[in-house]
């Protein structure tokens, strides 16, 4: 089965997965960066989930553009649908960096359709996406590859929880480090952004 998956159909499926759970943003689709990481590698797992996420947002940001709010009430309850577009209008269209930020969390697919709703164009929607998509996709595919090494020197979860596990070194030890600190990063920024923007009761009443 995972040969097969390692082809062109495991491509077309990733790619599918992924534009259902961002087009229907209440559904999970993190478990696809790692089903991307262990079958193709870090490298072309990477590229695979990027171009994913680049036709899925982009493709959220003009539904958006193209039907408005009477269109996404279809998709999304009401509360986060007036949440996200007000951050968008408020914050996200003016400031890059926040919105980048905002990419780089859980709230990615709302945010897509939110900005859509703004003056933003696409082209600037488009840097910020992918500056994102390097920097939040990175550790979850890396997270699939080495689950996929693991396997391929034969360790399972009851050798791993005995203390018999394969030293990490060079490159996989740098990227291993590299996940760890952009999971702590993505988690802070997720957080304060949640505390500050998404969930502060009065902030619809501004």
């Amino acid at each position: 089965m995972v040969e097969i998956l390692s082809g062109n159909w495991g491509i077309f499926f990733i790619i599918i997965l992924r534009l259902i759970s961002i087009v229907i943003p209440i559904l999970p689709g993190t478990y696809c960066l790692l089903i991307s990481g262990y079958l193709f590698g870090l490298v072309n797992g990477l590229l695979i989930s990027g171009i994913s996420d680049l036709i899925a947002c982009s493709f959220s940001f003009f539904l958006s553009k193209r039907y408005g709010r009477k269109f996404l009430k279809r998709l999304m309850p009401k509360r986060y649908l007036d949440r996200f577009e007000k951050i968008s209008k408020l914050y996200l269209e003016q400031n890059f960096f926040l919105l980048t930020g905002f990419l780089m969390t859980g709230w990615f697919d709302f945010v897509s359709y939110g900005v859509g709703l703004t003056k933003l164009k696409w082209r600037r929607f488009l840097i910020a996406l992918c500056v994102s998509i390097l920097l939040s996709d990175l550790p979850f595919v890396a997270t699939g590859s080495g689950l996929r090494e693991l396997q391929n020197k034969n360790f399972n979860i009851k050798e791993i929880l005995n203390g018999n596990t394969p030293s990490l070194q060079g490159t996989y030890l740098n990227i291993f480090i590299i996940s760890v600190i952009l999971i702590f990063l993505i988690g802070t920024i997720g957080a304060l952004l949640n505390r500050r923007y998404v969930y502060k009761k009065d902030f619809l009443k501004k």
